[in-house]
């Protein structure tokens, strides 16, 4: 599935500036970013820019990534707007992302990554673990459970297509905190956390 036919690029041509706030707690990413040393901080999966802006506005320079053109254009407007500079990459979590081997502080994603097959969820956690520092943080959270009232269809062990809604079609790997524990397991981590009444999963860790 290319950038051009994914369902998040015509979500973004067709509703625009889809999340206008950043997710809830943000905060404390930002408190913990700021606590370790972060500076440069790498979004993952940047949408419209919601996390991009609000992270520049707390003094981080930040780079938004998406597979979405229509996305970054949005995000693009979005910064030129705050008066930012946008900084910006068409990036596919599911490939190599181009970036240099330790080229960030701190990994901002927020559910992104588990729009894959299990296989290509291991990609994009293998792409964080090399994109960042030594000593660099990420913050990730993830599916913890399907939809209510959507009907789904397994793939895989673990992987659910939606059949309905908008994003159907789209692959969701679904976590649980073992699960999170074990993918991530190449990392320190420093916490894991259950929100949204389990429907959200959330992992903070370091890189040796």
């Amino acid at each position: 599935m290319s950038a051009t036919n994914h369902p998040w690029e015509e979500i973004y041509q067709r509703e625009g500036r889809v999340f206008p706030e950043v997710f809830p707690r943000f905060g404390e990413v930002v408190e913990a970013f700021w606590a370790h040393g972060c500076r440069g901080v790498l979004d993952l999966g940047c949408g419209n820019g919601r996390h991009v802006v609000h992270l520049a506005k707390e003094g981080f320079w930040t780079l938004g990534a998406d597979l979405s053109p229509t996305a970054l254009a949005l995000t693009r407007s979005w910064m030129g707007e705050e008066g930012q500079e946008a900084n910006l990459a068409l990036a596919d979590t599911r490939r190599p992302l181009p970036f240099r081997d330790g080229s960030f502080q701190g990994v901002l994603s927020t559910q992104v990554i588990h729009h894959a097959r299990l296989a290509a969820v291991r990609v994009a956690i293998g792409e964080i673990l090399r994109v960042l520092m030594p000593g660099g943080i990420a913050f990730v959270t993830v599916s913890g459970r399907k939809d209510r009232g959507v009907e789904f269809e397994a793939i895989e062990p673990g992987t659910f297509v939606p059949l309905s809604g908008p994003e159907a079609g789209l692959p969701h790997h679904i976590f649980s905190v073992e699960d999170l524990r074990f993918e991530f397991r190449d990392f320190e981590i420093l916490d894991v956390s259950v929100r949204a009444e389990g429907a959200v999963l959330a992992v903070l860790v370091r890189k040796p």
